[in-house]
């Protein structure tokens, strides 16, 4: 697969304002949309959604059918109607279903591990230079020595003495935000975050939870990426999503490099539109950034892993962006 040049047909001088737009219509939607106001918890599954209406816990299971009333739901452009019993939407027909309970919440491992983490040097803890977390997976550490020295990957500087894991302190997401960033400048920072997995990737490293809660800054405006514990990470993606439909143990889910590719364009989708999604159905609906962006969030989130462009090819794509 190729890079196409992608200058699009937006103006440098059009391109914050539809952005704006973008993200208008999404606070919009999701004002207006009782699946998110109303429904909880949501469980995104591959083709569909199962979800618990918050007052009387009527279960309803929504099926995607593009163009019909429940593709519009999981697309947030139509409400579930009122519903007397638990049911399926699927397309345009509501089943009477039996009820389904809630599922209980997936707890990550509680227990903190300190075994991995001798080797590393203490540091004396600043909280104004540094944070600290413990360390809850088995290879995070490995993960993090392995990155060590790439500008644009978290660092690791070592341990307190209790024994939690020291990085320098960077910016929160939320704390630096490119609401009207220009192309020149958002195109620089995916440039980075793209080098950050490519480099990951070139160490035997996937990433599993590319998303928007773990890029950070540091002054000057240089991405970061953090968490490295791969071990959980999103179920947007169609072939993870699959895998746990179909009772997948989370050790054996099919995480890959092509996996972060669709992170990638998801987290890239949010990233400039400033905003997070709801369900994974409004990547293919109003939620795309616009030209020069679009074409390639769109390679990204194809449906089939073998017909997502590699990480260098995204790059290269990105490297094509006119200014």
């Amino acid at each position: 697969m190729s890079a196409t040049p992608t200058s699009g047909n937006i103006s440098v001088n059009s391109f914050p304002s539809e952005c704006q737009r973008i993200r208008d219509e999404d606070r919009m939607l999701k004002r207006q949309s009782n699946l998110v106001n109303d429904f909880y918890p949501m469980i995104v599954h591959d083709t569909f959604v199962e979800a618990w209406e918050t007052t009387n816990n009527t279960f309803v299971k929504i099926v995607d059918v593009p163009g019909t009333l429940s593709g519009q739901i999981l697309r947030l452009r139509a409400n579930i109607p009122q519903l007397k019993t638990h049911c399926e939407i699927k397309g345009g027909i509501i089943s009477p279903l039996p009820f389904k309970a809630k599922p209980s919440p997936i707890m990550e491992d509680a227990e903190p591990i300190v075994r991995p983490i001798h080797q590393l040097p203490l540091v004396t803890f600043d909280e104004k230079l540094h944070f600290a977390k413990e360390c809850r997976a088995p290879n995070e550490v490995d993960n993090l020595l392995r990155a060590k020295g790439h500008p644009n990957v978290v660092e690791l500087l070592g341990q307190t003495e209790d024994g939690k894991l020291v990085f320098p302190r960077y910016l929160l997401h939320p704390e630096f935000e490119f609401f009207g960033g220009t192309i020149p400048d958002l195109k620089r920072v995916l440039l980075q975050l793209a080098d950050a997995v490519i480099f990951l990737h070139s160490k035997g490293i996937v990433h599993r939870d590319l998303n928007l809660r773990n890029i950070l800054f540091e002054p000057g405006r240089n991405v970061i990426l953090c968490d490295l514990e791969s071990q959980y990470g999103s179920a947007f993606c169609p072939e993870i999503a699959h895998a746990v439909e179909q009772g997948c143990p989370n050790s054996d889910l099919p995480y890959s490099e092509k996996s972060d590719v669709f992170c990638f364009g998801t987290t890239m989708a949010e990233f400039i539109l400033s905003n997070n999604v709801r369900t994974p159905w409004q990547f293919t609906d109003n939620f795309r950034p616009p030209a020069p962006f679009d074409q390639i969030v769109q390679a990204c989130i194809r449906r089939e892993a073998a017909h997502r462009p590699t990480m260098q090819q995204v790059r290269d794509m990105l490297l094509s962006v006119m200014e």
